[in-house]
């Protein structure tokens, strides 16, 4: 169990560390750090209480691959009519007469498939550890990671804005990047995520050692520093949608917190609610980051109010199986009729990019899993009376966050940030044997 937790954790780690999984060569060491501790785990699938899910979920990756399937050409004319069409407008040999798959670019979708795969046999696998009490390590390495990368990300920020690391040029030299991602809102993502969870893991090891006073320790004192330093990181990124993301998990959080019986819930509220507004003051660019919220323009060419216009088209053209998963950047290429210097290369909201690759095949299993996810969630925080309750509300916190932040963003895409969201979902849907594990 404990091995399994570590190469859960080291999986988060690598990826996060290796420029967020941006490279296909990062992607092979965390799928078989997650495939290692599944078989060490053998995690319950498919069982009373997860059969649901689990089955909506494996509808989800049935789908994404019937998008590879080749179809007859009037099958697939029935099915996706303007894929003829843009598949004329790219490819040469768009009309040699053969089945083709309803995905416009399988290759990109097969990848896609495979972080997905990933992500659904690590939240699996984490469901299982954290039921069997290893959550522990998972939630650690987290902290940790945030911790170091969070700082990195502030140093070289200002020295090489350009050069991930500081030493590693993006194949778009002119992008600004943050931390080990190509994109300070994809950074933003991830510390969305890991930001309420480590405050929830500090909150249950307050609660657990009896209040302030007594909990204050050597490990407490540094998981309270990397939940500083990822929030100093959100502020120093200047991304907008990872600021709306962190305050939605706070007001999300703290309602959760005020419905938790108990004066003392109340009290590490506030104290939470002190210790950012002393980061966000002492921050120089926090002042920054409220003027590009002043400085928004929905009409502006190439805002995301322009892209979401013109994705909709897209949508609708493709309603039943979607252009094929990770095919937006090309199918783009057609339906864009706005100046080309600048090309949507993504949506800028996780919603519209999915209902537009997957469509309804891929969208309703997709939809319907939240739906049960969410549900699960509710009922586990409304029955937890451990001190593990409040990890798993920092889990809930963040993936709110998360669900506001995917209206302006799709950074959950990037393989780090998937791995670590599937965590989090397992974290806050763990099975109740966790929350009454020692968390030391």
């Amino acid at each position: 169990m404990t091995a399994s937790s570590a190469l859960l954790a080291g999986a988060l780690v690598w990826t996060l560390a290796a420029f967020g999984g941006a490279y296909d060569w990062t992607l092979p060491p965390a799928a078989l750090a997650i495939a290692a501790a599944a078989i060490l785990l053998r995690p319950r699938i498919f069982s009373r209480s997860t059969r649901l899910l689990d089955a909506l979920l494996v509808l989800c990756l049935a789908g994404a691959c019937l998008q590879l399937v080749p179809l007859p050409a009037g099958v697939r004319a029935s099915i996706s009519p303007e894929a003829s069409m843009v598949e004329r407008t790219l490819r040469l040999d768009a009309a040699v007469p053969r089945d083709r798959p309803l995905s416009l670019d399988p290759t990109k979708t097969l990848r896609a498939i495979a972080i997905a795969a990933m992500m659904i046999g690590a939240f699996w696998t984490a469901r299982d550890a954290c039921a069997r009490g290893g959550i522990r390590p998972i939630v650690r390495a987290v902290c940790v990671g945030g911790l170091i990368v969070s700082l990195l990300a502030i140093a070289t920020h200002y020295a090489t804005p350009q050069l991930i690391y500081g030493i590693w040029p993006y194949e778009h030299p002119k992008t600004p990047v943050f931390g080990p991602f190509v994109n300070r809102n994809h950074m933003g993502t991830w510390l969305v995520l890991a930001i309420p969870l480590a405050v929830g893991y500090l909150a249950a090891r307050m609660s657990m050692r009896g209040g302030l006073e007594d909990g204050i320790d050597a490990t407490s004192v540094w998981i309270a520093g990397a939940a500083c330093a990822m929030f100093a990181a959100v502020l120093v990124s200047l991304s907008r949608s990872a600021a709306t993301g962190v305050t939605a998990a706070a007001i999300v959080g703290g309602g959760i917190a005020l419905f938790r019986r108990g004066l003392q819930s109340r009290k590490w509220l506030l104290a939470a609610a002190v210790v950012a507004a002393l980061v966000f003051v002492s921050i120089p660019m926090s002042s920054q980051l409220l003027a590009r919220f002043d400085r928004l323009k929905g009409n502006a060419t190439g805002s995301r109010g322009q892209i979401w216009v013109e994705t909709l088209p897209i949508i609708h053209d493709f309603a039943i199986a979607g252009t094929g998963l990770g095919t937006y950047r090309m199918t783009m290429l057609v339906y864009q009729q706005t100046d080309r210097d600048v090309l949507f290369n993504q949506a800028h909201d996780e919603y519209l990019q999915q209902a537009a690759e997957g469509g309804l095949l891929v969208g309703v299993p997709l939809l319907l899993a939240a739906i049960v996810l969410l549900a699960g969630v509710v009922r586990r925080l409304r029955n937890d009376v451990t001190n593990g309750f409040w990890i798993r509300a920092g889990a809930a916190a963040g993936l709110a966050g998360i669900a506001i932040q995917n209206i302006w963003e799709t950074g959950l895409r990037m393989p780090a940030n998937g791995l670590l969201f599937a965590v989090i979902c397992a974290v806050a849907i763990q099975g109740s044997g966790t929350g009454g594990q020692r968390e030391g």
